[in-house]
């Protein structure tokens, strides 16, 4: 499976993220040696542009022309520049348009501009988590679907996994030919503009660097990953990963806790 790879494309959580929010030391020393050989790593992750400031601190994408796939791959960063390369977003009267289709479903809703969030509910554990760790301004707000004046990246629905499994099919069947939908949690159903996922988002980063998706290694744990995971020339699965991602992976390895990345980056990169 010896390929000439040029771009490591990460999922941040439950894959270069341990499950006590550090990354191991092994994992970022073969990661740091890997952009001093001169290839390339790309965090692509659903979440929103803000959230992305520890992982490239500790792995200084900035000083090593790192690039972020935000939004499930809406919209692409050069770190290194802090220009956006790509970007699709949802309309602002189709995004009002879904909120009211779901109004009666009474779900929890997240929508941020890339500095406030809005949400329907103030005392839910992710909607504290989506604000606080990734630097937004909460705003509390029951009417987006009249409110909302601008053109959001996505719509985060969340609910404990039971509801969603309930709702998934409706929500389908709402989003029509008009929006994307994917599950990157038990609790998280991630509404974007149709055509926007994680493999897209790769079309665009090779562009930008001129290289070719199968020069590209990629590592995933969730539904979200599984079009990146499928479609790079070598995809990997980490070992706490859906097991519907490792029936695509070409290869699993272990789990976010146990250095799963640094070992396969060791074996393929001789590093």
């Amino acid at each position: 499976m010896a390929k000439d790879i040029k771009l490591i494309a990460l999922d941040c959580d439950g894959t270069l993220i341990a499950d006590d929010r550090t990354i191991t030391e092994r994992t970022k020393k073969v990661l740091m040696k890997a952009q001093e050989n001169g290839i390339k790593v790309a965090l692509v992750s659903g979440r929103p542009r803000t959230g992305f400031k520890f992982e490239i601190e500790q792995l200084e994408l900035d000083k090593h022309h790192g690039i972020i796939g935000a939004y499930n791959g809406g919209m692409v960063i050069d770190i290194e520049t802090n220009e956006v390369k790509y970007k699709q977003s949802l309309t602002n009267q189709d995004a009002k348009d879904f909120l009211k289709a779901i109004a009666h479903l009474n779900i929890i809703h997240i929508v941020d501009n890339g500095t406030d969030l809005y949400a329907n509910d103030a005392d839910n554990q992710y909607v504290i988590h989506e604000y606080r760790d990734h630097g937004l301004n909460f705003n509390l707000t029951h009417d987006l679907h009249e409110t909302l004046d601008f053109d959001p990246m996505k719509i985060l629905l969340t609910a404990d996994s039971e509801r969603i499994d309930e709702i998934d099919k409706e929500i389908l069947e709402i989003c029509g030919d008009t929006f994307g939908a994917i599950r990157s949690t038990p609790f998280y159903l991630e509404i974007t503009a149709k055509g926007v996922n994680k493999s897209s988002a790769l079309d665009h980063i090779c562009e930008g660097l001129n290289i070719a998706k199968d020069n590209v290694i990629a590592f995933g744990d969730q539904l979200n990953d599984m079009e990146m995971v499928r479609d790079a020339g070598i995809g990997v699965a980490m070992g706490n990963a859906h097991p519907d991602l490792k029936q695509v992976a070409d290869i699993v390895t272990d789990d976010n806790n146990n250095d799963g990345i640094a070992k396969v980056l060791e074996e393929i990169l001789n590093l």
